[in-house]
């Protein structure tokens, strides 16, 4: 597999043919020299205090001595959890090392930098491309939509590309469709949010929520973990977002309106984006987010212990 780095696709000289005799050219969407428009892929895994991480550290019993101090992305995410297998971020840099997606960007904290530096020594990552935010505790955190900020001015070039931004500590199921995606994403006027409906034993409090317009796929409303009573939908969305190149100067105009570090997180911004015109500070036009729901849910969301993890792998 080339890597993130390269290009991706190169063109053969065909023979002169008449022109009479050839068929239609297929239509291709606009972009340089006729290919589908450019996208990056931004994983993040810069959190601090994860409860998993906590949780192995403070194990007794011997079994998961080799995991200690290991970020959660970088757990095991098959096999056995003794540190052997496949991690759960080497599974996404396999889903998203692909032609279509022209280069992959991780960005990380100051603590486990180097953790991730070696990791894209020994799995063919670009070290270049791994974004360090220089917060070393929770209480210093710039917040996702900060983070993913700072990638776009620590890169520019990034500005002229699409953007899908993941999650790099969730897990996925084996028969996930990115392309499916990516195919959703192309079709629409706007980006777009994963979701999946959540089942009953799971608290739409501890999630974002989404309400979503059946018939147009649009996002109506989104809620960062909202109170019981406010919304009756059991749609959550995961950190796995497609942004459109024109959505990203967006990015800067709602970090200036929004300083409090629990405004900057991805929930709050789509929120935002999808606000009522009588909303405080609301972008200035009607912004298209659109949902796809997946059938299948991602596992280790956001705070997961080791009984979730256990259950996963």
């Amino acid at each position: 597999r080339r890597s993130a780095r390269r290009a991706r696709t190169h063109h053969g000289n065909e023979a002169s043919r008449n022109t009479n005799d050839m068929e239609p050219p297929p239509i291709r969407s606009p972009s340089k020299e006729g290919q589908p428009p450019r996208m990056v892929c931004v994983i993040f895994v810069a959190g601090h205090n994860d409860l998993l991480e906590s949780e192995i550290a403070s194990d007794v019993s011997g079994r998961f001595d080799k995991l200690k101090g290991v970020p959660k992305a970088l757990l095991p995410a098959a096999a056995s959890a003794d540190g052997s297998g496949s991690t759960i971020l080497g599974r996404w840099w396999n889903l998203v090392n692909t032609r279509q997606i022209l280069e992959v960007f991780l960005v990380t904290n100051a603590n486990k930098f180097k953790y991730y530096e070696r990791w894209a020594t020994a799995n063919d990552f670009p070290v270049e491309n791994i974004i360090n935010d220089g917060t070393t505790s929770a209480a210093s955190r710039m917040g996702s939509v900060a983070d993913l900020d700072l990638v776009l001015r620590s890169k520019p070039s990034i500005a002229e590309s699409d953007v899908m931004v993941v999650a790099g500590d969730m897990i996925f199921s084996n028969d996930f469709d990115i392309s499916g995606v990516q195919r959703f994403f192309r079709e629409k006027q706007g980006d777009v949010a994963v979701y999946y409906e959540l089942p009953p034993q799971e608290q739409s409090s501890s999630r974002g929520i989404i309400e979503v317009d059946p018939r147009t796929s649009l996002v109506t409303s989104f809620y960062e973990k909202p109170t019981e009573g406010v919304t009756s939908s059991r749609f959550a969305s995961v950190v796995f977002y497609m942004f459109r190149r024109t959505s990203l100067p967006l990015l800067a105009t709602y970090l200036a309106a929004h300083p409090a570090i629990e405004q900057r997180v991805f929930g709050s911004f789509l929120a935002w984006l999808v606000a009522p015109p009588a909303s405080p500070t609301p972008p200035a036009v009607k912004h298209k987010l659109y949902g796809m729901k997946l059938a299948t849910a991602f596992e280790l969301i956001g705070q997961s212990g080791l009984h979730e993890y256990l259950a996963c792998v």
